[in-house]
């Protein structure tokens, strides 16, 4: 515990700043005359995230109307935590060394002597240095009602794994079995549960627990079970809002929904509209507009759910004129909070010489002990509620001694603490980036919230790996995460977790990293299918982030049989003794290269050599027995190649075309005479084929460059062109995707949307009518515009 006295000096007290009340003038602001010794305020702020053996800084501020002498007391729920008060204004609190993830209370209790102490808590989530668990859950299950489902977690720790849990939240399934895989420090946890029937969506919680002999672990995921017959939606309003002319209102949908909610749409009639609305957002958050007497308005949601699923709600919301002679003006430090959270809920009125009296008020039975009343300013601490929203509304009336009375409103909207988690969305937590030696490098992700966030950081899971800087920033939605590591690494993959914080809602992310020992790094291309010949053209990269070049590739494969043209270029062709025909119809193909410091690095490629080929397109499905083409078939006939090429290399269709190419380079396309992939251009000899999309096909040339045909013949070519090398080519609607210089870049229109990073892409391919794209030696696709 730690005492401190404050003595009544006016400009001391003054310059205590920063504690989320706002500053002050150098001296008290005038308020109504009043005999009643009034208690004193505190506010408290400063981050709420800390690290084993880390301090940090409270920001303080203390206020007395009567500006009695006051003692400060500082506690904490954790032992061994110590305070150095640095002046009236700024507090450091050192945390102890500990081995697990704590919840720390600190208290400041304030006394003027004459009053009961007034007390004020500041709530602190404290990690150890580490995590020291990766644990590989979803933030998010769905399955349908009246089923048998599992749910298989992988994890790998730090320390020895001693035992493994599970807990369920807001359900009891009728059977559970937890099945566990375990080795001294990694595993996988399967839990099984029997779901019941359902008529609509049902939400529930589930947190796996990882005790170790360093400490325990926890993840949580959030699970919907959807009615067995098809997709369910469904959407609320709250009603009677209402919100004075001018004044800030959020509205909050109550949504239950089966599957990913793909938009929201606002609608606000009649006019005038309001000012500042957010139209297509989850939430409603906007400033009424003015009017000159009381005014019902129309508020309508209009929601879409994946598979074209739509609901829609409707609520009245009146917007209240305010009287000629009110002038006061309320403003909230907080459109939306939640529980843990402070709300201070400021009035413009500053000279009270003429006042007689002030009141402020909460209705709907809001604790009154869970708010400090100033004049000019309320400070609200936001309870714990078991309802997903509440709404109040702040009331501020002000009498003068010439019996005028004014009024003013603003709402107050808090969520639920799993409301407002389940809102903290990491949107591109899948993406991976890259760390290179002695190099600081910048990751972003958009990082949104409902509420808004306290606190955010980010920890390396492992305590093998240390970092010279380590840090995350949040501006907007933007989270930029920078790693600076300058002693030597090895290559590999690196593990963080995102911490954030808002009140008493926590939510952690994971993300991951490929480390690397140079600054160099090869990219053997992408995957290929050929029907078995003799040679091949192989678009390999030697990639520096700082771009030098001038290093020299090395070319090499699994078997004898293939030799280059140029082994020390790039750029190559493999030529084949004979025609190929391994066992395994599979070879690998290893780009390798050297840095300034004979560090190593290499990149592998796979090329799949077959005889027999069956392909089942959107229209046609196509087979090629011993190098032959058999047949494309479709619903309504086949297509017949008149003179196909005498050694066939490649067979490609999307929608109704179907094209050939031979190990001659010569180009061949059939199917639907109304399809423009069909008007081949002459060409120079190609080395590979690529069906963009159903009415454009692409050539790649041995020299890396490119020609297409069909319908966005024109657009794809200037995509290429303004790229690095590329290596392949899809298109969807609207959206395209090419690997460029090893990473997927994507398209909306003109618009890019998406770039990867990180480990290099292997190939691009379509899966449920979408872009998707697997890395070098990854086993499953992502689908960035999913």
């Amino acid at each position: 515990m730690r005492k401190l006295l404050i003595a009544p000096l006016i400009g001391i007290l003054s310059a205590c700043g920063g504690g989320g009340g706002g500053g002050s003038n150098n001296s008290e602001p005038s308020r109504p005359n009043t005999n009643v010794n009034q208690a004193p305020t505190i506010a408290l702020a400063g981050e709420s995230i800390a690290l084993s053996k880390e301090s940090i800084t409270l920001t303080t501020q203390f206020r007395d109307p009567e500006q009695d002498t006051l003692t400060v007391n500082w506690k904490s729920s954790l032992s061994d935590v110590t305070f150095q008060q640095n002046s009236l204004a700024e507090t450091v609190i050192s945390f102890p060394t500990v081995t697990e993830k704590q919840s720390v209370v600190i208290t400041c209790e304030v006394s003027d002597g004459v009053n009961p102490t007034v007390t004020r808590n500041f709530n602190v989530t404290l990690y150890p240095e580490t995590i020291g668990a990766q644990i590989e859950m979803l933030d998010e299950y769905q399955f349908k009602g009246e089923s048998e489902v599992s749910i298989n977690v992988p994890f790998k720790t730090t320390s020895e794994i001693e035992e493994v849990s599970w807990s369920i939240e807001n359900f009891e399934p009728d059977h559970q079995e937890v099945i566990n895989s375990l080795t001294s420090d990694h595993g996988d946890s399967t839990l099984k549960l029997q779901l019941p029937s359902v008529s609509e969506v049902l939400e529930f919680y589930l947190t796996i627990t990882i005790k170790t002999k360093e400490g325990v672990h926890n993840q949580t995921a959030r699970v919907k079970v959807s009615p067995a017959d098809g997709p369910s939606l469904t959407v609320s309003l709250p009603q009677n809002l209402s919100v004075y002319s001018k004044g800030q209102l959020s509205i909050v949908p109550t949504i239950s929904n089966s599957d990913e909610i793909t938009s929201y749409q606002w609608l606000w009639e009649p006019n005038p509209q309001p000012t500042d609305p957010t139209a297509t957002k989850k939430i409603y958050q906007f400033i009424a507009p003015n009017v000159e007497q009381d005014t019902d308005f129309t508020v309508s949601l209009n929601v879409t759910m994946k598979g074209d699923v739509k609901q829609s709600a409707t609520t009245q919301v009146k917007v209240k004129s305010i009287p000629a002679h009110n002038t006061l003006t309320l403003t909230s430090s907080h459109e939306i909070a939640t529980a843990g959270q402070t709300v201070i809920i400021k009035s413009d009125l500053e000279d009270t010489t003429d006042v007689k009296s002030i009141a402020w008020d909460i209705n709907n039975g809001f604790d009154k002990a869970m708010y400090a009343q100033e004049h000019n300013q309320l400070t609200i601490e936001i309870p714990p509620t078991n309802d997903v929203k509440k709404y109040h509304t702040v009331s501020y009336t002000v009498e003068y001694n010439s019996g005028v009375v004014q009024e003013s409103q603003i709402p107050l909207v808090y969520l639920s603490k799993s409301a407002a988690e389940n809102d903290i969305k990491l949107a591109d937590r899948y993406q991976e980036f890259s760390i290179y030696p002695q190099r600081e490098v910048t990751a972003n992700y958009t990082l949104t919230s409902s509420v808004p966030l306290d606190d955010v950081r980010v920890v390396s899971s492992w305590d093998t790996y240390t970092y010279d800087k380590l840090e995350a920033k949040l501006a907007g939605d933007n989270l930029a995460i920078t790693v600076l590591k300058n002693a030597p690494q090895l290559s590999g993959t690196r593990f963080f977790k995102v911490l954030t914080k808002a009140g008493a809602a926590e939510k952690e992310f994971s993300i991951t990293a490929q480390a690397y020992d140079s600054l160099l790094r090869a990219y053997s291309g992408v995957d290929e299918v050929f029907i078995a010949g003799r040679s091949i053209s192989v678009f390999g990269q030697l990639l520096h982030a700082d771009n030098k070049n001038d290093y020299i590739a090395n070319w090499a494969s699994d078997t004898l049989r293939f030799e280059f043209v140029n082994a020390q270029s790039p750029i190559n062709t493999a030529t084949m003794r004979d025609i190929f025909r391994p066992e395994s119809e599979r070879v690998k193909v290893i780009l390798s290269s050297q840095d300034e410091n004979n560090t190593e690095t290499k990149s592998e490629l796979a090329v799949e050599f077959v005889e027999n080929l069956t392909l089942n397109g959107e229209v046609y499905d196509c087979k090629v027995k011993d190098r032959v083409l058999q047949q494309c078939t479709s619903e309504n006939g086949q297509v017949h190649f008149s003179t196909p090429p005498e050694q066939l290399k490649q067979v490609v269709t999307r929608g109704s075309y179907v094209c050939l190419l031979g190990y001659d380079g010569t180009v061949q396309c059939d199917g639907f005479k109304d399809n423009p992939a069909l008007e081949v251009p002459n060409l120079e000899p190609v080395a590979r084929l690529n069906a963009v999309d159903t009415e454009t096909v692409c050539a790649q040339f041995a020299n890396t460059s490119w020609q297409c045909w069909g319908n966005k013949a024109t657009k794809i070519e200037d995509l290429i062109k303004q790229s690095g090398q590329v290596h392949q080519v899809l298109s969807v609607n609207d959206q395209t995707c090419l690997v460029s210089d090893g990473q997927i870049h994507c398209y909306q229109g003109e618009e890019k949307v998406f770039e990867s990073a990180g480990k290099f892409v292997s190939t691009l391919l379509m899966k449920d009518e979408k872009i998707c794209y697997k890395t070098k030696r990854a086993y499953s696709a992502n689908c960035p515009l999913d």
